[in-house]
């Protein structure tokens, strides 16, 4: 008599850990600069670089990414900015589990602000969030038939999401845009921000790729005028190759994470600097999954022998599914200004500061604040340039897909648009269109059998050839089958009834010896 096991590899998250980082930094202006007047903008962006694995411990290591835009003291209040760098590193420990886990690490900057300490240094403090999403993979092994004569065997059917092959890549991908028909030539970039949309996967002959948009803000000098602001969003198309075969049952779910990116004007072929080169590296964390449904072993017996069946608890993944919610963030914005109104409106931004997903009382709740930036020109005579930044909260709660052990393993949003209307003199209405992206899985525990062992063998004895039962509460086909040790088809047959069914309680019933 021998047990068949199915070995089925799977993928499932088994802790997702957020902690919160300060950050502070010294930024120095450069001795090409001019001294700082008033600062405007201090945005921070946070970039994981790698993570390094001793023992129980990871060490999580990365930049942080400051760009300055600030009213330079000089008599025409030019503006001026400044782009540095700086390194991090912060140490976690691993969750204890007995199997080998793994780590996808993010960091997204969830505040920052920023003082002039005088007209050369600038202290900036940024919050920032550092999410470790630990997972496993394991090979785990289902009952799947037991051979032997005269054994009898009844199964269940189990949804398994089974793990066909995984990889974590990181892309340089590189787009040379240009500026809309009609504008000026760009003399300087004062400040940039790029947003990558919500990331799709699109199925190929025989690689799945991820692509998404990217939404580039833009605010430069013109290279007309020293004082002439103008500021133009590009859109661009990204497309990064996950490195797996789908085949034909799996299917694909991705993230993407920027690792850092760049602008730099560029020259068209006339000379002059009329586009922009965007170089962007970005991390795709990519899992090749299929949902099938297995069958095994729940329940067996022997006309020959008593066996006992060792079972242990199996904790599996049985559905995972992405859902998405479309959000408008709205923000009216007062624009404050000497004079009472403002003359115009360089630049408006957003980016994502946060988001939190849990499941609680059969339903997803959903929290995050998205934030946006307003430069604007108060009063033209006097060159009076001032900016706003706001956060915008959101709280939404979606409807899990159906009942179970529902757990969100990653959460983001994307913004995959924005825009503004001036309403009145001295305020704007600003929508943000957020894209709130989840990843859900649902856990399960079932009994599998480990291990059959034959307790005795018994000899034959003479049994009475028909046997009166009389059906009691709980009672099956298959329990009393296997209670006398007889073919469950045979009972079935003898009392006229279908092997799944159940009697009634007091049916009379006959039971044959073989």
């Amino acid at each position: 008599m021998e047990l068949i096991k199915k070995p089925v590899r799977t993928y499932r998250t088994v802790e997702i850990r957020e902690a919160e980082e300060l950050f502070e930094n010294s930024i120095i202006v450069p001795d090409s600069k001019p001294d700082v007047k008033t600062l405007l903008l201090a945005d921070a962006e946070c970039f994981v670089g790698g993570v390094e694995k001793s023992g129980r411990m990871l060490e999580v290591s990365g930049e942080i990414k400051y760009r300055i835009l600030y009213v330079a003291d000089t008599p025409d209040n030019r503006l001026e900015s400044i782009v540095v760098k700086f390194p991090w590193s912060v140490s976690c420990q691993k969750p204890k589990t007995g199997a080998e886990t793994g780590v996808v690490a993010g960091c997204r900057c969830q505040h920052t602000e920023a003082n002039a300490v005088n007209g050369r240094k600038i202290v900036a403090r940024s919050v920032a969030s550092l999410v470790c999403r630990f997972f496993e993979i394991t090979n785990s092994e289902l009952s799947r038939e037991i051979e032997g004569d005269n054994v009898f065997v009844k199964s269940m059917p189990v949804n398994v999401v089974s793990l066909k092959d995984n990889t974590d890549t990181v892309t340089r991908v590189s787009q040379t845009l240009a500026l809309p028909h009609g504008s000026p030539a760009i003399g300087e970039i004062l400040y940039a921000r790029v947003n990558l949309g919500n990331p799709e996967v699109s199925y190929k002959e025989n690689e799945a790729c991820v692509e998404c948009k990217g939404i580039l803000n833009l605010l430069y000098r013109s290279d007309m005028a020293e004082d002439t602001v103008e500021s133009v969003v590009l859109e661009f198309p990204v497309k990064v190759n996950t490195g797996l075969d789908p085949g034909d049952e799996n299917i694909v779910l991705a993230s993407t994470a920027l690792k850092n990116w760049e602008v730099a004007p560029e020259e068209d072929s006339d000379g002059i600097f009329t586009q922009v080169s965007v170089s962007l590296e970005v991390e795709v964390n990519a899992q090749a999954v299929r949902h099938e449904e297995q069958s095994v072993v729940d329940d067996a017996y022997s006309l020959d022998a008593v066996l006992n069946l060792n079972k242990v608890p199996l904790d599996i993944v049985t559905d995972e599914r992405e859902i998405m919610d479309n959000y408008d963030a709205n923000a009216h914005i007062r624009l404050e200004s000497g004079t009472g109104s403002l003359d115009e409106v360089y630049m408006v931004t957003a980016g994502k500061k946060s988001v939190l997903a849990n499941v609680a009382d059969g339903r997803i709740n959903v929290q995050g604040n998205v934030g946006v930036d307003v430069v604007y020109l108060a009063d033209r005579k006097s060159k009076d340039i001032r900016s706003q930044n706001v956060e915008i909260p959101f709280n939404r709660t979606l409807p899990l897909p159906d009942g179970g052990n529902w757990q969100v393993v990653e959460s983001d949003c994307y913004i995959e648009d924005s825009n503004f209307e001036i309403i009145s003199s001295d305020s704007v209405d600003v929508t943000v269109k957020v894209l709130l992206k989840l990843r859900l899985c649902k856990r399960d525990s079932c009994e599998c059998i480990e291990s059959i062992e034959e307790v005795r063998k018994e000899a034959p004895t003479r049994k009475a050839p028909v046997m009166l039962y009389f059906a009691q509460p709980g009672d099956t086909l298959w329990s009393i089958a296997k209670r006398y040790r007889i073919p469950l088809d045979n009972l079935a047959r003898d009392n006229n009834m279908n092997p799944n069914e159940a009697p009634e309680v007091g049916r009379k019933m006959f039971i044959m010896a073989v």
